[in-house]
């Protein structure tokens, strides 16, 4: 059995040991519960009897109760109270009767009850109903004594007969308790066989079964251990024995194979490092290792002392004499990399110069890389060391051969740090080799705009040890920039590391520029179609609007330059377009300028562009709007907000054609139409001196005016129908109704903001539709009063904006027109320029006309 046991598997061996231990308990368990089954019936007998004892008695307490009674109305006479109580005895009867019926039932079937005690009882229940009837009858006759003859009769046999049937059903009650006493006795001379042999077998298979598994385990355990052991000591001969087919003998087996394995690795190993030190000898490769706590060397190759010229009879030199053979200049640099090595826990890399005893210099390439302990902590640096002197003297050939090529040329470490640049290069920064090599190059020549994304490019590109380039603009000696791409390509050796890399720079600055100028294009024509109109086309059918078509057909095909006039929010921006899209010049650029949304000193740059350095912040040249949109048209918005300087340039614009860059003396041509718009009254602009008169005749050859949208109320509908389907069908909703009453209200609303105010309540109120019928909230359109009251409400405001608009005027007048400084409008007033600039532009002041005003 024990043979069967061990040719299990461990697992299967456990499982085994403890089912068996868990089967002997269930035996044992299954006694003891077996066992108290049997007590238990014996209860239920007991308390079956109990329960036919106490019907039976109370029975009979019953009976020998209503004689007594009965015996007192026989004695008393009394006929009324006789009839009554006759009649609960009978129910009495019944309920006992049924009560020891009961009893007798829920009886054990295989214990036989007294068969006398249900006739009796039965007996009783018919035969004296009748007699009470007879001793009532015997009342009633008024025969008293006759009654109580009849029921003395009667007594003396129900007593007998209910004492008999409650003595024999004692004697069962005392049986059955009896051999209740004896089954528990029984019970407890059992358990105390049970227990203690429950125990005693489970104890004994436990231990047996603990033996043999344990057995089984530790003997294969101790020969591998033993196997171990000498495979620590170096012996590789060393087999273990382990028979079976469980998991220590699986072990075993490939123990026995790992030793042989291993045995031979060794054999190779050893075979080997003749050939590894060959190698060595011949690639001028070296192979060190040192601790880090005390510098002390662990190994040195034979090629190791053969490069750094030391004598391996002498023993391994110490830390100092193997500094010493570092060269001088090199020596600081050396040791920093080492010290930086260690505080970091990284790998290194460094090339120096050893100078030998006999004075030959040799050039070497030392990397190293970093061993740790289980804590994390640096233990060892283990490396190698070549000697690269030969490949120095060929990079000193290459560098007098780059020294010809007409790019810029820089040569870097493996870790990305500057080792030369040719004299391109060096002509161009102004840097020499060792500025080079020692400060930072990128912070001294690249330009500051461009620093942090080429540190970024360059980190990233040296990571990944791929080629790679960057596009940089770079400060000449001069002080003057132009763009450079570097193009970055790394030299690998045989093993595939890096060595080195090399950094190609060739100047792009005309293409740049060129480039840019197209970008610029681009962005101006990408802001046009950001601004595009509010509408993509024109809707409406009233006559005032096709009066405005019909001047945009005629005007379109020619060069003539358009004022547009009009409210805002009615579309002046959307006609320009549609002029520009019916002329020949369709297939050029569309430039649209907004003149209110610059500041005056930058207006002038933005249109005409300007040269570097012309103001403060122009770190470059910059294209105007007017070259932008050469062969097209360009359309300048609010052109009554232009300042008088950039006026007369416009002017000279639409005259001669031609313009001067800001900063700039070379004048540039263009073909250019112009198309113009503006909600003031040039008129009065021009009266008020604000606006030059011969500009704004240049400018108004053909004038088109836009006529607010309540002059062309029978195109809200249309309107409102497009507004509803554009903004529908961009957040994805489904409207096919307008409210009757909404486009009433639509209809009799004065739209101030026209067109552009319909199209936000549109929007606003499709976003918060919740149906497919379409309706506004009445109190976003606020009605005019009627004409009394408007005039009550708008009287008071009115005065107080007329007034307040003079005071500023009259501050603008003192001051010359000027705003801010010392003797400035806001000091004047005491108010903050931005609040001064702000309470201009709505009460539409003209700052520019009080410049002109001479001193008193």
């Amino acid at each position: 059995m024990i043979s069967r046991i061990n040719q299990l598997k461990i697992g299967p061996r456990l499982s085994l040991s403890f089912a068996v231990i868990v089967l002997l308990m269930l035996v044992g368990n299954g006694l003891l519960v077996w066992q108290f089954f049997l007590v238990s019936q014996q209860s239920d007998r007991v308390a079956a009897f109990g329960r036919e004892l106490a019907a039976v008695s109370l029975f009979q307490s019953d009976i020998l109760s209503f004689d007594a009674s009965l015996d007192l109305l026989a004695k008393s006479e009394n006929l009324d109270a006789l009839r009554p109580e006759a009649g609960r005895l009978r129910s009495i009867l019944a309920a006992d009767s049924e009560s020891v019926r009961d009893a007798l039932a829920h009886l054990p079937s295989d214990v036989p009850g007294d068969t006398a005690v249900l006739p009796t009882v039965e007996a009783v229940k018919i035969t004296l109903p009748p007699q009470l009837d007879a001793v009532i009858a015997l009342g009633m006759a008024s025969d008293w004594d006759a009654v109580r003859l009849r029921l003395a009769n009667e007594k003396a046999p129900l007593e007998a007969s209910t004492s008999e049937l409650v003595r024999n059903v004692q004697r069962q009650v005392s049986d059955e308790l009896a051999q209740s006493v004896v089954q528990h006795e029984r019970l407890k001379r059992r358990i105390l066989l049970i227990v203690p042999s429950t125990v005693l077998v489970t104890l004994l298979a436990s231990t047996f079964l603990v033996v043999v598994v344990t057995s089984s385990i530790s003997a294969p355990l101790r020969q591998l251990m033993r196997g171990s052991t000498a495979l620590a000591r170096g012996d590789f001969d060393h087999q273990v024995q382990l028979s079976g087919n469980d998991e220590l003998a699986h072990l075993g087996a490939v123990f026995n194979e790992t030793t042989t394995k291993l045995r031979e690795l060794y054999q190779k190993v050893q075979s080997s490092e003749a050939h590894l030190t060959e190698a060595q000898r011949l690639t001028h490769m070296a192979s060190w290792v040192w601790q880090v706590a005390d510098r002390s060397t662990l190994h040195l190759s034979d090629e190791w002392y053969r490069i750094y010229g030391f004598d391996p009879r002498k023993g391994m030199p110490p830390w100092e004499e193997r500094l010493q053979r570092v060269h001088p200049e090199d020596r600081g640099e050396w040791q920093r990399t080492i010290e930086r090595a260690i505080a970091q826990s990284s790998a290194y890399e460094v090339e120096f110069r050893i100078l030998l005893p006999d004075g030959k210099l040799k050039w070497v390439r030392t990397v190293g890389h970093p061993v740790l302990s289980p804590a994390g902590e640096l233990v060892q640096f283990v490396g190698s060391s070549m000697d690269i002197t030969e490949r120095k003297h060929a990079e000193e050939e290459f560098q007098q051969l780059v020294d010809f090529v007409r790019h810029i040329i820089t040569v870097l470490s493996p870790n990305g740090k500057i080792t030369y640049a040719n004299r391109v290069a060096r002509e161009y920064t102004g840097l020499t080799i060792d500025e080079y090599r020692s400060v930072d190059v990128i912070a001294r020549v690249i330009h500051p705009n461009d620093i942090e994304r080429m540190r970024a490019v360059r980190e990233r590109g040296l990571s990944a040890n791929h080629p790679f380039e960057i596009e940089a603009r770079t400060v000449g000696k001069d002080g003057l920039c132009r763009w450079f791409l570097y193009r970055y390509n790394p030299l690998r050796d045989e093993h595939g590391q890096i060595t080195r890399w090399y950094v190609a720079g060739t100047d792009i600055d005309d293409r740049k520029r060129a480039e840019e100028r197209l970008q610029q294009e681009n962005v101006a024509l990408r802001q046009e179609i950001g601004r595009a109109s509010m509408f993509e086309e024109i809707v409406g059918a009233s006559q005032p609007l096709k009066a405005v078509l019909s001047q945009i057909d005629k005007v379109a095909p020619t060069d003539s330059t358009v004022l547009i006039t009009g409210e805002t929010g009615t579309g002046k921006e959307l006609i320009a377009r549609a002029v520009h899209k019916r002329s020949e010049r369709s297939e050029h650029a569309f430039i649209s300028v907004n003149c209110a949304a610059f500041a005056p000193t930058l207006i002038s740059s933005e249109l005409f562009g300007h040269e570097k350095g012309a103001f403060t912040g122009a770190m470059q040249r910059r294209v105007g709007r007017f070259e932008l949109a050469d062969g097209g048209t360009i359309f300048l918005d609010e052109v009554g907000e232009l300042p008088p300087d950039t006026q007369v340039a416009l002017l000279r614009v639409l005259q001669e054609r031609e313009f001067e860059r800001v900063g700039g003396t070379q004048s540039i041509k263009v073909d250019v139409r112009v198309i113009s718009a503006t909600n003031r009254d040039l008129n009065a602009a021009v009266a008020n001196g604000s606006f030059r008169s011969d500009l704004f005749y240049r400018l108004q050859v053909f004038p088109i005016e836009i006529p607010p949208l309540r002059e062309r109320r029978e195109d809200i509908p249309l309107l409102v129908e497009y507004f509803i389907d554009r903004y529908a069908r961009k957040s994805g909703k489904t409207i096919r109704h307008v409210n009757k009453k909404t486009l009433q209200l639509l209809q009799s609303y004065p739209w101030p903001g026209n067109i552009r105010e319909l199209q936000n309540v549109i929007e606003r109120s499709v976003i918060l539709c919740e149906s497919d019928v379409f309706s506004i909230d009445e109190s976003w359109l606020h009605l005019p009063l009627p004409e009394t009251e408007s005039k009550r409400h708008v009287e008071l405001p009115r005065r107080l904006e007329v007034q307040e608009k003079n005071i500023i005027e009259e501050a603008l007048k003192a001051s010359r027109g000027r705003v801010f400084g010392p003797t400035g409008a806001a000091a004047k007033l005491g108010i903050p320029r931005s609040t001064l600039e702000s309470k201009i532009k709505s009460l539409k002041i003209d700052k520019n006309r009080f410049r002109t005003i001479p001193e008193s």
